[in-house]
């Protein structure tokens, strides 16, 4: 069955050639219906979702993709650094949706939420990322008081119950979405007692709001470099604009164009690059992939690759880039693609 603008299913299948240039290269995957939410430093593995969270996937050019697991609606699966380790959601035997570990085939360890924690209806706990040697996974918990959440961590060496990270006041809930290479710098969000989803950190254990130069809020950080030095977020004053924060220099907010909004998703390890989407059009809907670049700002990343040579087939709708690898040379994102069909893409930057 195919798939269009509005009607999503889940089909795999291979396809796919390349458009080459000296600057950029474009690549279709031929894999239909992939959403890539994590990737290796090396950017030889990706692991992403299907629509609606499932299922578990897992790629690599030679491989294709594979189906690693049911999957489920807590969280997002994502891969270490290093490429060992897998965090997904997975439906224990209690029926309880869960923060796994991927055991191989189509095995996992659930990992549970704190000692006595209670479901929230079937929801447990949540993947959201993992640390670069696959030591430390990070993502939501569901705690002892019934549908209280609260961001986490596991240890995924020694094993034992998830540690709750604290709140800096009582807010309705908070969650980790990503974590440094070494795990010392956990990011994600903690609501406001007024409900507002505003950035937060963890460095080493202690919470911090991370707020524009004038002190207000920002929303949530979706990603953070390798060393714990950059992090990229959505909603700069929890307006449209994006934002960076940068050690020593602290948030920069990242304009939209009129009429749009952006958001970061993903940052590399040096933090000059980052990658997300922009929406624009009537009510925002038309959503569209983008770049930046410190220095030189953002810049739809159709146009980026048409400026270098790169020729992306006529009736591709590049979407949303998600992913940027550790150097920020490779790209994986996903977009419509001329039959109509929602596929995975890479794109390749030879220059800087």
């Amino acid at each position: 069955m195919k798939i269009n603008r509005s009607s999503v299913v889940a089909i795999l299948s291979v396809l796919g050639a390349a458009s080459v240039s000296a600057d950029a290269i474009f690549k279709p995957t031929g894999v239909i219906d992939m959403i890539p939410t994590s990737m290796s430093d090396d950017a030889s593995i990706v692991v992403g979702t299907g629509f609606f969270q499932v299922p578990n996937l897992y790629y690599t050019e030679a491989g294709g993709a594979v189906v690693i697991g049911d999957g489920c609606f807590n969280g997002l699966p994502s891969i270490s650094g290093d490429g060992t380790t897998v965090l997904g959601c997975h439906v224990d035997a209690h029926g309880n949706e869960n923060a796994a570990k991927w055991l191989g085939g189509t095995n996992w360890q659930d990992l549970a939420s704190e000692a006595g924690a209670v479901p929230c209806g079937t929801s447990l706990s949540g993947p959201w990322g993992v640390n670069q040697d696959g030591s430390l996974g990070v993502g939501l918990l569901w705690r002892a008081q019934v549908c209280h959440a609260n961001a986490g961590f596991w240890d995924l060496v020694n094993g034992g119950p998830a540690t709750v990270l604290p709140m800096l006041f009582n807010g309705p809930s908070s969650r980790a979405n990503g974590v440094n290479a070494d795990g010392r710098v956990i990011i994600g969000w903690q609501d406001q007692p007024t409900g507002e989803r505003t950035a937060a950190k963890w460095v080493n254990g202690v919470e911090e709001l991370i707020l524009t130069p004038s002190g207000e809020f920002n929303g949530e950080a979706m990603a953070v470099s390798a060393d714990g030095n950059a992090i990229v977020c959505l909603g700069y004053n929890l307006r449209d604009d994006a934002w960076i924060w940068r050690r020593g220099t602290g948030v920069e907010r990242i304009k939209k164009g009129r009429g749009k909004s952006l958001t970061l998703l993903d940052v590399s390890d040096d933090g000059k690059t980052a990658v997300g989407f922009t929406r624009e059009g009537p009510h925002q809907r038309h959503q569209r992939a983008f770049l930046w670049r410190d220095g030189r700002g953002a810049i739809l990343l159709a146009k980026y690759l048409a400026d270098r040579g790169a020729v992306v087939p006529d009736g591709w709708d590049l979407t949303v880039a998600s992913l940027i690898s550790a150097n920020g040379t490779t790209v994986y994102g996903w977009g419509f693609n001329p039959d109509g069909l929602v596929e995975m893409f890479k794109v390749e930057l030879n220059t800087p």
